[in-house]
């Protein structure tokens, strides 16, 4: 797998770190199939234990092409994390997704937009609005906004450990705005109006999005089909579990 690094700037002139990553025999004169992944709340763009590094390995063995990027105050990217909202990283996911169909070598009618949790919330929502042939969402945080015993048991967590100039996430503060900001988007019904096929997967271990929220986004699909994964936490940190992803995958995109 190759790797060519690459940066874009938001409308606040903060850098945004990303890689594109190829099969070994890449040429700029062929048009590729791509995926575009986008990671969750407080992560970056290899993953938990190196997933999506290793999940954008998989798919370029398969001839893909993969663009990762870190969201503005995560990873390698500029900004703080302390401003950051569901509305700043969708205004970036539509800002990464522009620049990439215009690259040459982008087949722009074979585009798959690729989330993990909060990554899939702003790939559902972006995904109504561009062009897309396919979603893949990992454990989407659509309980965000869903009104469940087991939601609302998620966010009083979040607010036991809330200080005067934010809540902490586990060593990062982010403000009190990201809730409110959040509250804007009615999120399920971003996904009323999809047309194309959607492949939901979520760890049957996963203490943050719980099945519930999962279970009625892939009914609201058209065309979706969902799997819980054996052994798998929220970040799908099991080997075995992470190789079923990956064949659920394959065998969804041909």
């Amino acid at each position: 797998m190759k790797y060519f690094y690459k940066q874009l700037k938001n409308k606040e002139n903060k850098i945004l770190r990303g890689v594109l990553n190829t099969p070994d025999d890449f040429s700029e004169d062929k048009k590729y199939k791509t995926i575009i992944m986008f990671h969750g709340f407080g992560g970056d763009r290899n993953g938990s234990s190196f997933f999506r590094t290793d999940n954008a390995k998989f798919f370029t063995k398969k001839g893909y092409i993969v663009f990762r990027y870190d969201f503005s105050g995560s990873g390698e990217s500029e900004g703080d994390f302390y401003d950051m909202t569901l509305s700043r990283e969708i205004e970036e996911a539509n800002m990464i997704y522009d620049d990439i169909v215009k690259q040459e070598f982008v087949l722009d009618n074979e585009i798959t937009l690729y989330g993990h949790s909060l990554g899939g919330v702003i790939s559902v929502i972006l995904a109504e609005r561009v062009n897309v042939k396919n979603l893949i969402l990992l454990a989407p945080a659509v309980n965000l906004n869903d009104v469940n015993e087991e939601s609302e048991k998620a966010k009083k967590e979040l607010i036991s450990k809330a200080y005067d100039d934010g809540f902490d996430i586990g060593g990062k503060i982010i403000s009190y705005n990201f809730l409110k900001d959040a509250k804007k988007y009615d999120i399920y019904s971003y996904a009323q109006s999809f047309e194309q096929n959607v492949l939901i997967l979520r760890g049957e271990e996963d203490i943050i999005v719980n099945d519930h929220c999962n279970k009625k986004l892939s009914k609201i699909y058209k065309k979706a089909s969902y799997h819980v994964i054996e052994n798998a936490d929220h970040s799908f940190r099991d080997y075995y579990a992470r190789e079923k992803c990956y064949e659920l995958m394959d065998k969804f995109l041909k």
